[in-house]
């Protein structure tokens, strides 16, 4: 399944309420209000209201049906639909919704950013749509500046010339002039309101993960899981076993023993009696010269992950599956914090009892620091102290003129960014960094983040900061969800291996390639680097400073993905 459309607003007309119908994306370009909707995108026709675009699910069955019945007032106007089919529905869709009324049409963008919806404003149009690599666009260099300065963080504008992202869980009218778009889904609406027993959180997580896979399951079929080995994509093992869905495992690995996690791959396979597969990360097998964010409209990968694509690829091929699905986006959804904000939670509601003394400590043991340490911080935070800007720029290798303005975050979530912080304004932060590694529906990758569904991620966030840490380990909900599907050796840890030594091989092995495409490249051309700096990191020893060659493969991943657009203008034709 894969969603794409397109839709063209012509600058002529005051107001968009009804829709011509195009063959091709090549045909939207007319006088009038034009759709193109792929052939092998799912719809679903909402009587008089419009039409969704993907796949809904009903909250209260889990239903994977495609064509669910909804039940939509007639008199409704888009916005009461947008509301309608955020609190009933979830799921990967986009709705364009006509108003009844003297209303323009809008377009509602699904909660979960798994589809997401960008805007371009050209000179006779207004295209939206999920797929920017149908026309021709450029790069925008002072956006890539942007970009490179706050790389975790997802903006609403893109790294391509006058396109920009509406944000999920919004409504936007459709006029050819700009229009606010309107957040209908609010993260704060599902911070707590109670305290539930650790237990009961626990099985409420488990129902909920059941259903979610069950449902993606019924839609995608057989599926293989990027299974490391770690609490996530072992969570997500165990969730598609319970609900009875067909699926293997894959695991990638290092040549060698520090990133090699098949002993914990192979042990939630066995448990499960499923076959785990296994691939090598091999760093003569990098590609200096390609772009691992493709078709998207940012640099948003890290660039080895082009590597990591194909080993996945090459497992779904052989198992046949239909899609590949990831953990990620999890250690963020299960709170993964490392700080005194769930103690200072608990005393706020519960006052200085010896539960908020037990999760003082559990947050020493997460955190790895002393008591007094923690008690310092813990105050600090009573009394409301920020602890420094939430989106620190990154200005390493960069040109130092360049200059960091206020970032614009996608998601414009309440007091997100300043004002008494609890510790879940800090897991909303944790949700923020991790929306440009979710893999969704659009794209050419065969690849799925299912732990953002917008079930888990409300059913998450209305979970008390502290009880993610009790018995001093993190993610504890998470990990006593399936503690009695899943091996034991998986519930306990806390920590798993990555990637290291691939990157520094990669690196040592195409250094001299990588040279020439930055000091050669682009964004040297376009002043976006620091030129002495960077050529002291090109000779950095690769046993030394891991950090500095995470940076170096940032700015690869620019410099390729805008060569890609600069000497193409799209990825692919239309």
């Amino acid at each position: 399944m894969r969603v794409r459309f397109a839709l063209a607003l012509p600058r002529t007309q005051s107001t968009v309420r009804v829709f011509a119908d195009a063959a091709s994306p090549e045909a939207i370009l007319t006088n009038r209000p034009t759709l193109w909707i792929d052939e092998c995108t799912p719809t679903v026709t909402l009587a008089n209201h419009g039409r969704v675009l993907g796949v809904l699910f009903d909250k209260s069955t889990g239903s994977t049906s495609l064509e669910p019945g909804l039940h939509v007032p007639q008199q409704s106007s888009a916005q009461d639909v947008a509301e309608f089919l955020i609190k009933q529905y979830w799921g990967a869709y986009v709705a364009i919704l006509h108003d009844p009324g003297d209303g323009p049409a809008a377009i509602l963008v699904d909660p979960s950013g798994f589809l997401p919806v960008y805007r371009y404003e050209g000179r006779d149009h207004i295209i939206l749509t999920t797929d920017p690599a149908l026309f021709s666009l450029r790069p925008s260099y002072t956006d890539i500046g942007v970009h490179l300065l706050r790389p975790e963080l997802r903006q609403a504008s893109t790294c391509l010339i006058d396109v920009d992202e509406i944000p999920p869980g919004s409504i936007s009218p459709l006029r050819p002039m700009r229009s606010a778009p309107l957040q209908l889904w609010k993260a704060a609406d599902h911070f707590p309101v109670s305290v539930p027993h650790f237990e009961d959180a626990t099985a409420v997580l488990r129902e909920v993960s059941r259903s979610v896979l069950k449902s993606w399951s019924g839609v995608f079929g057989q599926t293989v899981v990027a299974a490391s080995g770690g609490v996530d994509s072992s969570l997500i093992c165990a969730a598609l076993a319970e609900a009875d869905a067909t699926f293997d495992c894959v695991t990638v690995g290092t040549a060698d023993r520090s990133g090699d996690e098949r002993p914990y791959a192979r042990a939630v396979a066995e448990k499960l009696g499923v076959q785990c597969l296994f691939r090598t990360f091999d760093p003569t097998r990098f590609d200096p010269d390609g772009s691992a964010s493709g078709n998207i409209p940012r640099p948003a990968r890290r660039a080895f992950l082009k590597t990591l694509d194909g080993a996945l690829e090459s497992a779904r091929e052989e198992v046949r599956a239909a899609v590949v699905m990831d953990g990620n986006f999890g250690d963020n959804l299960f709170c993964l914090l490392h700080s005194a904000a769930p103690v200072a939670d608990h005393l706020r509601t519960e006052g200085l009892k010896a539960g908020s003394i037990a999760t003082l400590l559990d947050m020493c043991r997460v955190t790895d620091c002393s008591i007094a340490t923690m008690v310092a911080a813990t105050v600090g935070r009573l009394r409301n102290r920020e602890g420094g800007d939430p989106w620190p720029p990154d200005i390493r290798l960069l040109n130092p003129d360049l200059v960091p303005a206020d970032p614009k975050p996608l998601t414009v979530w309440p007091h997100c960014g300043s004002g008494r912080r609890s510790g879940s304004h800090d897991h909303l932060r944790l949700l923020m960094h991790a929306q440009n590694h979710v893999h969704g529906v659009t794209g050419d990758l065969r690849r799925f983040s299912p732990l953002a569904s917008q079930p888990l991620v409300e059913f998450c966030l209305s979970v008390p900061t502290w009880l993610w840490a009790t018995g001093g380990r993190n993610r504890t909900v998470a990990r006593a969800a399936y503690s009695d599907t899943l091996p034991p050796a998986i519930v306990a840890r806390t920590s798993k291996a990555g990637p290291d030594s691939y990157i520094r091989g990669a690196f040592v092995a195409h250094r001299s390639r990588i040279r020439s495409r930055l000091l050669d490249g682009l964004l040297a051309a376009h002043n976006l680097l620091d030129v002495p700096a960077l050529e002291v990191a090109l000779r950095v020893d690769e046993s030394k400073d891991d950090f500095l060659i995470d940076r170096v493969f940032d700015l690869l991943e620019a410099e390729n993905w805008a060569r890609l657009w600069h000497e193409h203008g799209s990825i692919r034709t239309a």
